[in-house]
């Protein structure tokens, strides 16, 4: 169930999105693994090189709720994504300089699929809701 937020606006379930973006992460590194050990352990690091950013600024963007806290919502989105966006070259650049063998097929593959999930697991939760 989806708590509202004091003004009767809901917020929107990220724990739930979270969770479902992990599974699929696990599910999508298995994959991988398949091929190879340094396949499986390269699809993990681009799975997390989105997730870990993205629940920052998940934790950073959904602090505030109700329309007298307009400004810091505002605020607080954009610090969400600057910070998110820092933390994804971070994370790129600490794999690339430090992780040998990569497959880097598998990590941007795997950063893509994250990408489309991010996209999708909103529609696929509210849908589940209204049943």
């Amino acid at each position: 169930m989806v708590k509202a937020a004091p003004g009767g606006i809901q917020r929107p379930p990220i724990a739930r999105w979270l969770a479902i973006e992990s599974v699929v992460l696990v599910l999508v590194s298995l994959v991988f693994l398949v091929r190879g050990q340094v396949s499986g352990y390269s699809a993990l690091l681009g799975g997390l090189i989105f997730l870990l950013p993205h629940g920052y600024f998940a934790l950073k963007a959904f602090r505030y709720s109700g329309a007298r806290s307009a400004g810091k919502i505002m605020s607080s989105f954009y610090q969400g994504e600057a910070g998110k966006l820092i933390l994804c070259a971070i994370f790129f650049t600490m794999v690339f300089k430090w992780i040998r063998p990569l497959d880097i097929a598998a990590l941007f593959l795997t950063f893509a699929i994250m990408l489309v999930t991010n996209w999708l697991t909103p529609l696929l939760v509210s849908s589940t809701q209204r049943r």
